[in-house]
């Protein structure tokens, strides 16, 4: 019996231009009557999640800056900041890059540096609480995530340049043009796997749902992980299940729909 649906949300939950699918609330009741619990689980930050699922954010859990910070019914449940003293190399590192922007993600707001309008603008679209600044210092704020917005494709451009930070740190691809920067701790299916200790619920009563490779690690934290057919290559290897469906066509809500039927 599924207990738990955990999904992420860009690329797999929500259409191309980042709305819900026009289903999602009829499936949202049918998980409520069946007593299921929902879980949204995102490199965005909490309130950009709370403003999305706005009618139910009271209702839901929120796996937010890539499992860095977890809310549920307006309690913090688990949180992994950053010390901005050892992340200063890889912020002087991103300010002599060209052609990004970078955001340090905190828990009050989110704070971009960028010269490029159009970077800006996307970075506005993933996180409703901003501020565009000309420096990281004196910044007061509790600090889980480093974010790189890139015109070019993360994985092949921006990626091999912050690689090396990897022995220390958590860098990983999360989106087309996004790369993130946490703990080295910090993933998703260990946020899942703390929802799952909280609320009694095991592996093979959760599904899980993702497309990039920050979702890799959920993929392992349930049985009925699904990689979505639109996910890179090494999602799908590591999920048990492919979606038929892509984000697009409503991948989750079709197969969440499937499986609420069938138990």
């Amino acid at each position: 019996m599924i207990k738990l649906i955990v999904s992420d949300i860009d690329g797999t939950l929500v259409t191309n231009d980042k709305k819900l699918p026009k289903r999602f609330w009829e499936v949202v009741k049918m998980m409520q009557e069946k007593e299921v619990r929902f879980c949204a689980a995102s490199g965005r930050q909490v309130q950009s999640l709370e403003v999305l699922f706005k009618p139910i954010a009271n209702e839901i859990g929120f796996i937010s800056e890539n499992g860095a910070f977890i809310k549920y019914k307006n309690n913090e449940l688990h949180s992994e900041p950053l010390s901005f003293k050892a992340i200063t190399p890889i912020l002087e590192t991103c300010k002599k890059m060209e052609n990004i922007g970078v955001v340090l993600c905190g828990k009050d707001s989110a704070y971009a540096l960028t010269e490029d309008k159009s970077i800006y603008e996307e970075i506005e679209l993933h996180y409703p609480a901003v501020e565009k600044i000309t420096d990281f210092q004196n910044i007061n704020d509790t600090f889980f995530k480093i974010t790189v917005c890139s015109k070019k494709t993360s994985k092949t451009n921006i990626y091999p340049m912050l690689k090396h930070f990897s022995s220390d740190f958590k860098v990983v691809v999360s989106g087309e043009h996004w790369l993130d920067i946490t703990q080295k701790s910090v993933n998703k299916g260990k946020a899942v796997k703390i929802i799952q200790h909280l609320w009694g619920i095991r592996p093979e009563e959760t599904a899980v749902f993702g497309d990039q490779l920050n979702d890799l690690e959920m993929m392992a934290a349930a049985k009925y992980s699904f990689a979505m057919k639109n996910a890179q290559p090494e999602v799908k290897q590591a999920a048990n299940f492919i979606t038929e469906y892509d984000n697009d066509n409503e991948g989750v809500i079709k197969k969440v729909a499937e499986l609420l039927n069938n138990f």
